[in-house]
């Protein structure tokens, strides 16, 4: 277990530094690595604008509530749509501005499904979302967050792609997507953004918490962490297969071990703890391995804990988590899971009060433009 895992895991969630910093320095601070004087002051305008702004974030409405003249409008959307400044420079600020905020962060995952009408916004295709059981037409983007016991802030964004964009010249060309930009699963994603991360010397050793939306492939997820020696909690669903190593066995000895659904392993278990939140909820905890059909695959070898969270009016595991932090409680585990809880409410603000939803999005460079400065001012009010 990292250092960092350890010291996540022990100290106390606390407010953070206190004072709200002037809104022109801390676009400065963001925004002042942008080239041109004209781009940093209209990054400074949209985001007093995203701020400022009740109901939808347009152009035109942000222009009117900040007394700027009719034509404001058009520069507002330009710098968004069509300005060709780099958003990874604002990122990493952002980055080290909620590190500095949060010292004993982990790093967490959240989807976002923006619903969009007509055909022509970047990333554009039909998913399920599972609490209605319906298909929408939606842009879905993965984000990296920083989130201690208190709050979650966004500082990293990708747009998932399919081959419907990616093969398609003509599209790519129209939506201005990067010729090295390919599809690739949320995981992946994932993976990135942490790599460029630890580039930039931001919460290196911070464990990933991640959460059950895009768990597509835990294992390989698992596995890459595992390499970059990343410690992690990862939701896997109740179907998801394990080898089980039966208590007091040789775990290096395959007769100790029997296969089965994270569900199967946890199920009518006797010994559970109580859990954090109180006696209504228990925690079931397991010593497992991913189960791999290659019993010498490196997922097969590695040893982990599954935790489970049981309802003591149901007495059956409804959420599991599988995590590389072998040492700690199953109550440690567990806070650290619901830490995605958080994330998942930030997501919600985000779309609900800063305009998330009310931006259309037809380029690759507009999104993630749009994005970043969303993520810039819900991290302004945090420093609140």
């Amino acid at each position: 277990m990292s250092t960092q895992a350890t010291a996540v895991l022990t100290a106390p969630p606390r407010p953070g530094r206190s004072g709200h910093p002037d809104l022109t320095a801390y676009s400065e601070r963001v925004f002042g690595h942008l080239p041109r004087s004209d781009q940093r002051r209209w990054a400074a305008v949209y985001l007093r604008g995203l701020l400022a702004t009740p109901g939808r974030k347009s152009g035109r409405r942000m222009a009117r509530i900040l007394g700027l003249p009719t034509a404001a409008s058009q520069s507002l959307q330009q710098f968004i749509t069509s300005s060709p400044w780099d958003w990874e420079a604002p990122r990493r600020e952002l980055s080290r501005i909620a590190a500095d905020l949060m010292p004993n962060a982990v790093w967490t995952t959240g989807a976002v499904l923006l619903r969009r009408g007509g055909t022509q916004s970047v990333g554009l295709h039909q998913r399920l979302v599972p609490e209605s059981g319906r298909h929408i037409n939606c842009q879905v983007g993965i984000g990296l967050f920083l989130t201690d016991g208190l709050r979650s802030v966004p500082v990293h964004w990708q747009l998932v792609l399919n081959d419907t964009w990616c093969d398609d010249p003509e599209r790519r060309q129209r939506a201005r997507i990067p010729h090295d930009v390919t599809p690739r699963p949320a995981w992946a994603l994932t993976l990135d953004m942490l790599a460029r991360s630890a580039a930039d010397r931001v919460a290196v050793s911070a464990p990933l918490v991640h959460s059950l939306d895009h768990s597509r492939d835990p294992s390989r997820l698992a596995a890459q962490l595992h390499q970059t020696g990343r410690d992690f909690v990862i939701e896997v669903p109740a179907h998801q297969p394990f080898t089980a190593i039966l208590p007091g066995r040789d775990a290096s000895d395959p007769a100790t071990m029997r296969t089965t659904t994270a569900a199967g392993l946890l199920e009518g278990r006797d010994r559970t703890a109580p859990s954090l939140r109180g006696e209504d909820i228990r925690l079931g905890s397991a010593t497992v391995r991913f189960h791999s059909p290659r019993a010498t695959s490196p997922a097969a070898r590695r040893t982990l804990r599954l935790v489970a969270e049981i309802p003591a009016a149901r007495r059956q595991p409804s959420r599991f988590w599988v995590t590389s932090l072998r040492e700690a409680t199953p109550q440690a585990v567990h806070a650290l899971a619901l830490r995605s809880e958080l994330t998942g409410r930030t997501v919600q603000r985000l779309q609900n009060d800063l305009g998330l939803l009310d931006f259309e999005g037809r380029s690759y460079p507009g999104w993630h433009h749009h994005m970043t400065l969303a993520s810039a001012a819900y991290l302004y009010r945090c420093l609140g």
